[in-house]
This record gives structure tokens, sequence and C-alpha cells, in this order.
């Protein structure tokens, strides 16, 4: 086998694996109300399985709300990877084909010392979030339930949330300010965890060495895509690792500076059906 790395995808050249984000990419943002794709945005991604190109969809939410969208695209088969690549899903198998979890104790210990006024949210399987009672509940999702503290820091997770008040709403352009200090006052250790300062008051902890990168190589391995054959789209910092890892990146409009910065391409906003209007160029 050549050590020479294949040259990235040409804006003319066809992927051989297509790679979405959801919120702010393929469905606006979400909040109390549930959002679903546009139809151009979902016959889009039919011409593209049709060219007998796989979607996968990568994305930082909880699983059960994955598979939800997934479904709303279109998607029967195929991979999702969720939860900041930190567990994955068979669309065609239905069932969790990937998970990797982290000890709570330590983490929620570490966050309550820098605010002891931060609420929790954990994710397992497709339970729904496990949640202290102060959690504010102000999105759509799966709810699995209030649990006690203690009962909280007993089982591993795959995904913790930890959450201050914010004054930023869910979609804003710039990361929480309170989310990152109190990220910071944490100060996990990051070869025990992976940490991702949100929007509006968030910070998601998971296993470390996992983004949505891994998520995506996992998914690529699977079908022995090379990531120069890889058209990854997104809107957030979490999608920089993948951007970074793919043959082409796509950042929406609507995203930040430094996110557009670091894509090959910026598309149209997801208001503006960015995702489709690009994807017509390989697959019309």
């Amino acid at each position: 086998m050549s050590d020479i790395a294949p040259a990235p995808l040409s804006r003319e050249q066809p992927p051989k694996l297509v790679a979405v984000d959801l919120d702010g990419t393929v469905v606006d943002y979400h909040d109390e109300q549930l959002t679903t794709p546009s139809r151009a945005v979902i016959d889009a991604i039919g011409r593209v399985r049709e060219a007998g190109v796989p979607v996968a969809v990568v994305t930082g939410r909880a699983l059960w709300g994955t598979i939800r969208t997934a479904t709303d695209l279109g998607l029967d088969e195929g991979f999702a990877s969720a939860n900041h690549g930190a567990a994955e899903f068979d669309l065609g198998r239905g069932e969790v084909s990937y998970e990797a979890v982290v000890d709570v104790r330590s983490a929620v210990e570490a966050f309550l010392a820098a605010d002891g006024a931060v609420e929790f949210a954990v994710a397992h399987g497709l339970d729904g979030w496990w949640h202290t009672k102060g959690f504010k509940r102000d999105f759509h999702a799966k709810w699995a339930g209030v649990i006690g503290l203690d009962d909280l820091l007993d089982r591993p997770a795959a995904r913790i949330v930890a959450r201050v008040a914010s004054d930023n709403k869910y979609g804003s352009a710039t990361r929480c300010p309170h989310a990152m200090r109190l990220a910071e006052g944490a100060a996990l250790d990051p070869l025990a965890y992976h940490v991702e300062v949100g929007y509006n008051g968030w910070v998601d902890i998971g296993p470390p060495g996992v983004t949505k990168a891994t998520g995506i190589a996992r998914i690529a391995e699977r079908y022995g895509v090379s990531s120069a054959d890889t058209v990854v789209f997104g809107d957030a910092h979490n999608d920089l690792t993948m951007f970074a890892w793919a043959g082409h990146a796509v950042a929406m409009a609507q995203a930040d500076p430094d996110v557009r910065a670091a894509a090959d391409e910026v598309a149209p906003s997801v208001w503006e059906d960015g995702v489709a209007k690009v994807l017509a160029r390989w697959f019309p």
C-alpha cells in the first residue's frame, strides 16, 4: 500500500460518503418545538443514496433525538453517530452499534466544586435524559425522569451534561460565557474526559479522545471509505474536528466566523436549504 495520502475532494469530485450534522445544518435549531428537515433537504439526501453513496448522521445530540431526525431524513439504513461521537446507532438493524461511557462521579464532583448551583443530566443508551430535579427542561427531548444525585453518581454514562443559568438562547452564535467559566473551573483531566462547551449554559462531558471526527471515522471505516473521499456538513465548534478530518468540509452560512474559516466551502444557511444546494452540484 502506498504511503502517499489520497488528494482531498475537489469541489467538482463527487464524494463516496456524505456526513451531515443535524441542528443548524439539516434542521433549524431545536427548542421547545420539534423541527423537521425541509422537502428540499430530504430529496437531496435521497438523490445521494440513489447514486449509491451512503449518508451518515454525525451530531452532538443524544441517541433518541438523533434517530428521530435521521428517520425524518428518510435514512432507513446506515449509521448515525451521536453524543459527539460517543454513541452510534445502526439504522438498518435498529440497535446501538457502539457506545463509550465515562465515570460520572469524579466529573460531577468537580463541577459541583466549581459551582454549587450546577444541574446535571446523563444519557444511558436509549433511555432518555435522567436529570437532577433543578435541570431546566426547556427543550424538546425524551425525558427518562428525575434522578437523585447519589443514584446519578453510581452508574457510568455515555454522556454527562452540566448546566448553569445562561442568558444565551439555543442557536446563539457564541458559546455561553457562564458555561465556559464552569468548564474552566471544573478543570477535568483531558486524559479522562472530553469536554464541549455549548451555547445555552451547557457543558457536555464524554469519553476522552472521542469527537465527531472519531464518530465519522468509525462509520467511514465500515464502508471502506477514506477521509479524503468524505464530505461533511456542519455549523458549530464541535464540527471542527470532523472538518479537519474530512476531504471536503462545508460550513453553513450562519455559523461563527471561525467555523466558516475552517471549512473548505460555505453553504447557504440552514434556512436556505444550504445542504441541498451544495449536494445538487454532485447529485443533481
